[in-house]
C-alpha cells in the first residue's frame, strides 16, 4: 500500500495542479489532521479517495475535479467523532458498530456546513446508493441551491460513493467478505463485489477498469 509520506507528496502535488489557494489548503488540511489524529488508516483512505475522485472526474469530463477532490478528502471527516473501537475493528463487526459508523455522514455534514457547504451536501449523500442507504432522513439545507446545483450534488455524491466503495474494498483488510478471516479480496473478487453492489454504474465501473483507474491496486 502507498505509505503516508507518499500520500502527503501526492496530495501536495494535486493541490498545485488544481491551483488550490493557500487558505483553502489550510482549511482542508485542518479537517484532514482531525481525521488523522483519530485514525491513520482513515486519513490515508480519505486522501486516496480525494485523489482518485479527481482522477475519475477528469476521465468522465463532466465533473469538476475540484468538486470530487474536496468532497473525497472530506467525506469521512465525521469519523473524527466515531468511537475508535468501532472505527478500527477488523473482525466481528456487528450491528452496534454499524449504527456507530452510520452517524459519520451526518457528523461530517455538521462539521463542514457553513465552511465547505457544497462538499457537506455531497458527503451527506454518498452512502445513499448501496443497500440500505443512510442517513435515512436528510436535513433541510440551510442554503437554497438551485435545482441544477441540487442535481449536480446528487450526481457527485453517486460518483463519490463509488470511489469510496472501491478504495475501501481494495485497501481495508477486514472480515466483511470472509467472516473470521480478515483479508483483502482478490482483484477479481473486488471487481465482482463492486459491480454486484453498484449495478446502476456497471458501464462506468467497466470503463474505469478498462482505463486502469480502478484495479491494479498496490497490496
Amino acid at each position: 500500500m502507498t505509505n503516508g509520506v507518499n500520500l502527503e507528496q501526492e496530495l501536495d502535488a494535486e493541490f498545485d495542479v488544481l491551483e488550490i489557494s493557500p487558505e483553502q489548503r489550510e482549511s482542508l488540511q485542518t479537517y484532514l489532521t482531525l481525521v488523522r489524529k483519530r485514525d491513520e488508516e482513515t486519513w490515508e483512505h480519505s486522501v486516496r479517495v480525494g485523489l482518485k475522485g479527481a482522477e475519475v472526474a477528469r476521465f468522465i469530463h463532466i465533473v469538476d475535479p475540484k468538486a470530487l477532490f474536496y468532497a473525497g478528502l472530506l467525506h469521512d471527516v465525521g469519523k473524527a467523532l466515531t468511537d475508535p473501537d468501532s472505527l478500527r475493528k477488523k473482525e466481528g463487526f456487528d450491528e452496534k458498530d454499524m449504527r456507530e459508523l452510520r452517524r459519520h455522514p451526518m457528523d461530517g455534514y455538521k462539521l463542514l456546513r457553513g465552511i465547505h457547504d457544497f462538499s457537506a451536501q455531497i458527503l451527506l449523500r454518498h452512502h445513499q446508493f448501496v443497500g440500505k442507504g443512510y442517513p435515512e432522513r436528510l436535513p433541510r439545507g440551510h442554503i437554497d441551491f438551485s435545482k441544477g446545483t441540487q442535481a449536480m450534488i446528487g450526481y457527485f455524491a453517486r460518483i463519490l460513493g463509488l470511489v469510496d466503495f472501491h478504495d475501501a474494498l481494495t485497501h481495508r483488510e477486514n472480515d466483511k467478505f470472509s467472516p473470521g478471516h480478515p483479508r483483502l479480496p482478490t482483484d477479481e473478487e473486488a471487481k465482482g463485489i463492486l459491480l454486484g453492489a453498484n449495478r446502476d454504474q456497471t458501464y462506468l465501473i467497466s470503463e474505469l477498469y478498462d482505463a486502469g483507474i480502478f484495479g491494479g491496486e498496490e497490496r
